[in-house]
């Protein structure tokens, strides 16, 4: 009976006792199976993902590599330096020590424009020209390429706009190794940026850099992706427990292979956990709860990590709105979607009026809000928009689709009022508008450039007719803007050929004895005939001929008025002029190759030349005073009069604009504004003139408020050297008859 009893306990037991232990031992095994298959899957996926993450990252550090070596390479100065006048020095500075120091290209050399050697640097440093001879053959490979992109770039012009680049970088990398090393070998033409300076033929140099792929670019590559044990190793031997890309030529061998230790999240996590794991049941599934939200947290931090990214590569960082990236790839869809008949697109491009002057008066901080206020206005106002973009700077991107018309009319006069809208800030209120340039696509096959260019060539059509306004782009406008540029071509041209002259407007006493003159330049165009000044300076300066302008006036002027030793002549220099890095030492140079007194100069400068903190314009400042030129204040009153001004920058003699001189004929207030201002000049002990004198009733007016000295044409029509020197008194000199 006992053991029939027992017998039946066990059976018992067993039956109540054996499905639990089952499903335990089942549950703990399957447990242990599905934690080693998970753990081993997380490890591939980590592995995975890894790998794709270091191909990624070398492919982009490829790209950082050609854009540190655009960057030197890609721009104006290098244009004269590598392409018109080679010059070794700049080339040491700018592209050989630049290039090692910075960033360690070990090797840099120069190609002309026929692939001859012009310069090669070692680490920095200039070398023989046959250091290239174990660069050269992957170089020729490179070459090729080059010049087919070169070919299908096509001849380089300059393009009107803001921070407007002509061309992208035109580049071609190869992996090589030699000696036991390996190189990451670079070809890169040389371009210009904004077009200022353009090749001198259809073919520009080219620039050969190489890196090495050593121990600290190892270094840097693996603390920046977070790699482990990284090693430059064989290709074609795999290690066991280690990962590699392979590096390959251009033949698509294999020439060295990045190896790495992947790194096991799950293995690791499991070693954490075996110990909780053995203690029950509930702290295992405690411990795998744990586990998922920690895998979930790596997950999502990713997926954050990657969409921060891309949001930063496509977002403006001030306003959050899309930057030119972003813009180009949307306004490409939306062109590719255009088809007969359909809806029309609208590229409204926005500029702001008058944003230099907050940057100037108020600084950059003011300037920042204000562009992040207007962002904000135009996401209120288009909202039926399909793109809002800021390209830079204060200009704006608009796109929309519309069907009708009075749509995108609607919205241009709606941006116009938001914008004009005072705007109250830390440094007051502020008050801008914008000027609008609308071109309407209609029609398939227009590229995105060419939209945006019609945009941008509206814009400037509404600025010159008196901004705060909506200009529609019309094919006209192209003529127009072709005219211009043919304007541009004859100003350069004119620099040689000459027809630029320079005239002299006598400056008077009140006696009418003639005590300085004011040079004066002239344009007698061959074809067109005169060009006022007032046409043609300021097109040299949008062009970036400004400098080449005002070295030719320094040069004529000095030559031509070497020998007036009594006579001050005042000679006109414009802000672009004055922020030039060495125009002081141009000024010198000019005026040691005519041997003459600077301090029978005055060089003239408006207001708006002085404004700001810029360090250049002190210093240009500062070192003609040294040298002994007196400093006169030209268009005193039209601008942004300040004492501080006045002040810090020592001017000798201001003189009073023809809008004041001209106001005397009206009113009593005028005569109030020319008595203070010469009150204002005596207080600080500054010499005073009225410019723009023309009746007899004027100049007593002006005598009767205290002004001394007068330039008008009652005083003196504007004349040419050879008449200023008879009328002073003075022989012709032999240069100035030679040039007559």
């Amino acid at each position: 009976m006992n053991l029939l009893a027992d017998s039946n306990r066990d059976w018992r037991r067993a039956r109540l006792f054996g499905p639990i232990l089952a499903m335990t031992f089942g549950g703990l095994a399957l447990l242990v199976v599905l934690s080693n298959f998970l753990v081993q899957r997380f490890d591939i996926v980590a592995a995975e993902q890894e790998q794709v993450l270091v191909e990624h990252g070398f492919a982009r550090q490829l790209s950082e590599l050609n854009a540190v070596v655009a960057t030197q390479v890609d721009w104006d100065d290098a244009i004269a330096a590598l392409d018109h006048k080679f010059d070794a020095e700049w080339v040491d500075f700018n592209v050989g020590n630049y290039l090692y120091t910075f960033n360690g290209f070990s090797h840099t050399f120069v190609l002309d424009r026929d692939e001859r050697m012009l310069y090669a640097a070692v680490k920095g440093e200039r070398r023989a020209l046959g250091e290239f001879a174990k660069f050269e053959t992957v170089a020729r490979r490179l070459i090729p390429t080059i010049r087919r992109a070169e070919v299908a770039r096509g001849p380089i012009r300059p393009r009107p706009g803001k921070n407007n680049i002509v061309i992208p970088p035109i580049q071609k990398n190869a992996i090589v190794q030699m000696e036991g090393t390996t190189y990451i070998v670079t070809a890169t033409l040389v371009q210009p940026d904004f077009g200022k300076i353009l090749p001198k033929g259809p073919r520009a140099p080219i620039v050969i850099t190489a890196k090495p792929v050593d121990a600290a670019m190892l270094g840097a590559f693996s603390g920046r992706y977070l790699l482990d044990n990284l090693l430059l190793l064989d290709p074609t031997i795999l290690l066991e427990g280690r990962q590699q890309i392979v590096l390959r030529n251009l033949d698509g061998t294999g020439l060295a292979a990045l190896s790495w230790e992947p790194r096991q999240p799950g293995t690791a996590l499991r070693r954490q956990l075996q110990w909780p794991l053995l203690g029950g049941i509930v702290m295992l599934g405690f411990l795998a709860l744990l586990v998922t939200r920690r895998g979930k947290a790596i997950v999502n931090e990713l997926i954050t990590s990657e969409t921060r990214a891309r949001h930063l590569a496509y977002h403006d960082q001030l306003t959050q709105l899309p930057n030119r990236a972003l813009l180009f790839e949307r306004l490409r869809a939306l062109l590719a979607a255009r088809r007969v008949g359909g809806s029309k697109l609208a590229v409204i491009c926005v500029d702001l009026d008058r944003f230099k002057e907050v940057n100037d008066t108020l600084g950059h901080h003011a300037g920042d809000e204000l562009i992040q206020t207007v962002a904000a206005r135009l996401r209120e106002t288009c909202g039926d928009a399909a793109l809002i973009a800021r390209l830079g700077g204060d200009e704006f991107v608009v796109l929309l689709e519309f069907a009708e018309d009075a749509q995108v009319r609607g919205l241009s006069e709606r941006i116009l009022v938001a914008v004009a809208e005072r705007i109250e800030s830390e440094f007051g209120w502020l008050e801008v508008g914008c000027s609008l340039g609308v071109a309407v696509i209609d029609h398939p096959g227009v590229e995105p450039t060419e939209a945006l260019r019609w945009a941008d060539v509206a814009m400037y059509r509404s600025k010159d007719g008196g901004r705060s306004r909506v200009t529609f782009f019309e094919p006209e406008m192209d003529d127009a803007l072709r005219a211009r540029r043919s304007l541009e071509a004859d100003l350069r041209a004119a620099l040689g050929d000459g027809s630029l002259r320079m005239v002299y407007q006598p400056q008077v006493d009140r006696n009418g004895q003639i005590t300085a003159v004011e040079a004066l330049l002239r344009w007698d165009h061959p074809r067109r005939g005169a060009i006022p000044p007032g046409i043609f300076v300021p097109l040299a300066e949008e062009t970036g001929l400004i400098l080449p302008l005002g070295e030719f006036v320094l040069r004529r002027v000095f030559t031509e008025t070497a020998g007036w030793s009594d006579l001050r002549v005042g000679i006109n220099v414009s802000a672009m002029q004055l922020r030039s890095q060495g125009f002081a030492a141009v000024v010198t140079r000019q005026a040691a190759q005519a041997g003459i007194d600077p301090t029978r100069y005055e060089i003239e400068l408006t207001e708006t030349a002085l404004l700001g903190d810029d360090p250049v314009t002190a210093s240009n400042v500062e070192a003609l005073k040294r040298l002994g030129f007196s400093i006169a204040l030209d268009d005193f009153g039209t601008g942004y009069s300040s004492l501080s001004v006045l002040q810090r920058f020592s001017v000798n003699r201001i003189k009073i604009d023809r809008s004041f001189v001209c106001a005397l004929d009206d009113s009593g207030e005028g005569e109030a504004l020319v008595d203070a201002m010469v009150k204002l000049a005596r207080s600080l002990n500054l010499s005073v003139i009225a410019e723009g004198v023309e009746t007899e009733d004027q100049r007593k007016r002006l005598m009767a408020c205290g002004c001394r000295e007068f330039q008008g044409y009652l005083t003196g029509m504007p004349q040419g050297a050879d008449s200023i020197a008879a009328l002073a008194g003075y022989a012709a000199s032999e240069q100035v008859r030679k040039q007559g």
